[in-house]
């Protein structure tokens, strides 16, 4: 099992939480991008899910989940699980904020992570400024005195999801830090709701650029 050599490398004997990072599998020896579209195939759910649900039963890991996971393929994990996903980790900040997805998992106890919280700003491999160059929040910001990284992590710790942060800065880490003991007004929350959605991670044109049916279907349903 991966989770076994991973927690050797790692030099631990379990990990906290163990994903499944896209609802599909690549059949390389060697990932290598773009990837052609024969070698892009399927997950076989109910194995692997077994096979997840074996790792959390071993100790392997204290909890089980999936990334980028859409409520049709999260259905059939529920329909067949023992152990159900604890969580499932997908874009989200307020230009792309997730709703009937996030919605959803709530209704099934599956806590969402939102992961390009400030829309990976500085990652020249795909990140993108809107986010922190955003009128509306940056207003917020002023009026609140806050950064907009600050309002923008604000909003999502409301929307009750937990948040993967990626920063090196002491300083920025201070400062998300600093997102408690206040919060967004009715008014700043129906601005930020009218935001224009826009949402950037595709897999489409990132790992493959032939078209190719099941990234597709896992772009449609993340839409």
């Amino acid at each position: 099992m991966s989770v076994i050599c991973r927690g050797l490398n790692l030099g631990l004997e379990y990990v906290d939480l163990y994903l499944i990072h896209w609802p599909l599998k690549l059949i390389q020896d060697e990932v290598k991008l773009p990837v052609p579209k024969e070698c892009i195939v399927r997950l076989d759910i109910q194995a692997v899910w077994t096979a997840m649900e074996e790792c959390q039963n071993l100790g392997l890991t204290k909890s089980i989940g999936v990334s980028n996971f859409y409520p049709k393929l999260i259905q059939q994990i529920v329909s067949i699980a023992k152990i159900p996903p604890a969580v499932n980790q997908v874009e989200m900040n307020p230009l792309w904020q997730q709703k009937k997805l996030t919605e959803f998992c709530k209704d099934n106890s599956i806590l969402v992570t939102a992961y390009s919280p400030l829309g990976a700003v500085g990652n020249n491999a795909w990140g993108h400024n809107r986010v922190m160059e955003c009128d509306v929040l940056q207003e917020i910001a002023r009026s609140k005195g806050k950064s907009v990284a600050q309002i923008s992590l604000r909003w999502l710790y409301e929307q009750g999801v937990s948040i993967a942060v990626k920063r090196f800065n002491t300083e920025r880490m201070k400062e998300n830090l600093e997102i408690f003991g206040w919060s967004l007004t009715k008014e700043e929350l129906e601005k930020i709701d009218n935001i224009p959605q826009r949402r950037h991670v595709y897999i489409m044109g990132s790992m493959s650029i032939e078209p190719n049916e099941i990234i597709a279907e896992i772009d449609v349903g993340l839409g």
